[in-house]
């Protein structure tokens, strides 16, 4: 039984990757190149689920899945609580995209048309809705992981989850690309609200009963709760965590930047139509992606987590170089091998950090993967919205989009190389043992007040 459920817990972020790959590549590129909405307002608003944990939403719902229980539960009421959160403002995106009125508006009319804008607004209370959702889901599923699965295993168990979810945003986006061949806002209407359904059911049936009533693991016996300032006093006077944050950081950057710019990319400098990009740049660079987190997953216990995300950045800097060539080039074979070599790269670097945020926890895994999953969606956030302000400005002045993509690319492949170097730096068994000394003196400091 314990096995079957380590499956279902897998198949998780199938629902997740059916989301994230519409937000990201279809109604993100039909927003950007279709209706004419400037890239940083679209990359904005896409950004803004990863904003509300800069906010400490997963920090807080770390730290809740970790000392409360309800109906006996620790983490399944706020993976529930994300999941409808994500997938009933998933539903009304594209009803509220096609409502914005702001395109083809000059820059000095652009803040007030914003500001009457009511498919605007709408837009950004579906993103912050979507955002709480993700960010309360994700933390609390990863903690639920982290109970559930042992360190000698949870590699296998993370590559395979997110391995699902690079092979279900393939497949979707092959099905929506066909689908939306014949393009229509209908029909992309279509796609989100039967794209949400899937993803409900999916996602319930994969955690519902996995998580016992009434548990606690080993580690939870033997340590003493903390409040959520305690937790926040722990994590920054923690200077190994600290350093561990700042590599998530600058990792997740490298790796997430070009998620929400390949479509629009594809479209401004190639000229490629929806159905092309959709069909192209999702199913390629993250096919490659998908093989290469599920070799490079189940390999991690002998080539080491820091070597295997020493070579996904690797293959990330020369393959992204690749497409800085193409894109100068306007070579479509040249861009193809781009995205394999890039793909290569995302694949193995990601699992690789994954795996490492997932094993850092030192027997607080809900407040330690909130602060991970804080840092991944700072830079998620900046890397978005960073892309989106890079694509407008550069234009403005060379008046080429390639010139705005090959500076977003640029920024990425550095990102890889600054995570390079933090890499050897990067102890395990240092911020367990600091995190042992932070949380007595923690406790301590309470005690006395």
């Amino acid at each position: 039984m314990r096995q079957f459920n380590l499956v279902r817990l897998a198949f998780f972020q199938m629902g997740f990757g059916i989301m994230l790959g519409f937000l990201h590549d279809t109604l993100n590129r039909v927003m950007t190149s279709d209706l004419g909405i400037s890239s940083a307002i679209v990359f904005g608003l896409i950004s803004l689920k990863e904003l509300l944990a800069v906010f400490g939403v997963k920090v807080w719902a770390g730290n809740m899945s970790d000392r409360s229980r309800i109906f006996g539960y620790k983490r399944s009421p706020f993976i529930l609580l994300g999941l409808l959160s994500c997938v009933f403002s998933f539903m009304l995106s594209p009803v509220a995209a096609y409502e914005v009125t702001i395109a083809g508006v000059g820059f000095a009319e652009l803040l007030p048309a914003m500001v009457r804008d009511v498919g605007l607004l709408k837009l950004v209370v579906i993103f912050l809705v979507f955002g709480f959702g993700l960010q309360v889901a994700t933390t609390a599923y990863y903690a639920l992981l982290a109970d559930y699965v042992g360190d000698k295993h949870i590699g296998k168990v993370t590559s395979a989850s997110w391995t699902l979810m690079v092979l279900t945003t393939i497949v979707s986006a092959r099905i929506v690309g066909s689908y939306l061949d014949i393009y229509s806002p209908e029909r992309l209407m279509n796609v989100a609200f039967i794209g949400g359904l899937i993803a409900l059911g999916v996602a319930l049936l994969s955690f519902t009963g996995v998580e016992e009533r009434h548990v606690e693991t080993k580690r939870e016996q033997k340590s003493e709760s903390l409040t959520f300032a305690q937790s926040i006093k722990l994590l920054s006077s923690s200077p190994k965590t600290l350093l561990f944050a700042l590599y998530i950081f600058v990792a997740i950057l490298a790796l997430f930047s070009c998620e929400i710019v390949m479509e629009p990319f594809g479209a401004d400098v190639f000229g490629m139509p929806v159905g092309e990009t959709t069909k192209l740049f999702r199913p390629t660079m993250g096919g490659m992606q998908l093989v290469f987190m599920l070799l490079v997953g189940f390999l991690l216990n002998r080539i080491g987590k820091k070597r295997g995300a020493l070579i996904g950045n690797l293959f990330g800097m020369a393959g992204f170089s690749i497409i800085i060539v193409a894109g100068f080039t306007l070579d479509e074979t040249i861009l193809r091998a781009g995205l394999v070599v890039a793909g290569i790269g995302l694949g193995a670097a990601s699992v690789s950090n994954i795996t490492m945020m997932m094993t850092m926890t030192a027997g607080r895994s809900g407040v330690y993967i909130g602060l991970w999953g804080t840092a991944q969606s700072l830079a998620m956030f900046m890397g978005h919205f960073g892309a989106g302000i890079i694509r407008d400005v550069v234009y403005a002045f060379s008046n080429n989009y390639m010139w705005s993509y090959a500076t977003i690319f640029g920024l990425e492949i550095a990102a890889f190389g600054v995570a390079s170097i933090l890499l050897p730096f990067i102890s395990q068994d240092e911020f367990e043992a600091e995190s042992q000394v932070k949380i007595g003196e923690v406790l301590a400091a309470s005690g006395a007040d």
